[in-house]
């Protein structure tokens, strides 16, 4: 397993946080945080997908 699957509970913890601090209705605090979650998601895939790619030709 890749080390980066030991962040997932922390994003999901830091975006309900986060979504509840500016919400106080449930449905919009899941919503936001679904949203925040997702774009945390997607910038962290990406970011493994440029290090992964550059240690592929690089030998360490």
């Amino acid at each position: 397993m890749h080390p980066v699957f030991y962040s997932i509970p922390l994003v999901i913890l830091f975006s309900l946080c986060y979504a509840g601090t500016r919400h106080e209705n449930i449905s919009a605090i899941v919503r936001h945080a679904a949203h925040f979650a997702g774009w945390t998601f997607f910038a962290m895939v990406v970011v493994v997908l440029i290090i992964e790619f550059i240690l592929a030709f690089v030998k360490v």
